[in-house]
């Protein structure tokens, strides 16, 4: 975990944010994170939790990720490979696709426009599928 810190300072906190990060399979938000790491290191302030994202966002080891319409933005490592999402919009769950389903579009657009793309998301809302169950059902 420290050769992800790319120079900067380790330290326990940092450290149990990223091993709190690595776990998951969804952005996840500052306060989550926070509940995750406070179980390890109870002494932890949230305004710790937000100071470390903002410097792992800074050495390009965490994006910021999904803001639902709740408008709490979400946090995830940057890998490899990106992530696009199925997003419930009654339970909030997020739901990882397997695939991208923009890089062939990504690659044509550039190559016609000469435009230099350095990203892209791609989220998909509705309901899951126990929530469409709940749905039918009432």
């Amino acid at each position: 975990m420290q050769q992800k810190l790319r120079g900067c300072r380790a330290s326990k906190n940092r450290e149990e944010v990223l091993k709190v990060l690595e776990h998951q399979s969804c952005p996840v938000t500052a306060e989550e994170i926070y509940n995750l790491v406070k179980e390890e290191i109870p002494t932890v302030s949230l305004s710790t939790i937000y100071r470390i994202i903002e410097k792992l966002i800074s050495l390009e080891i965490v994006n910021k990720a999904t803001t639902l319409d709740d408008n709490r933005a979400r946090y995830e490592l940057v890998r490899e490979t990106h992530k696009h999402y199925m997003i419930c919009t009654k339970c909030r769950k997020m739901i990882p696709i397997d695939c991208c389903p923009i890089e062939e579009f990504e690659n044509k657009v550039a190559v016609e426009t000469g435009f230099n793309i350095t990203g892209h998301k791609f989220e998909l809302y509705g309901e899951c599928k126990a929530c469409a169950e709940k749905s039918k059902k009432a």
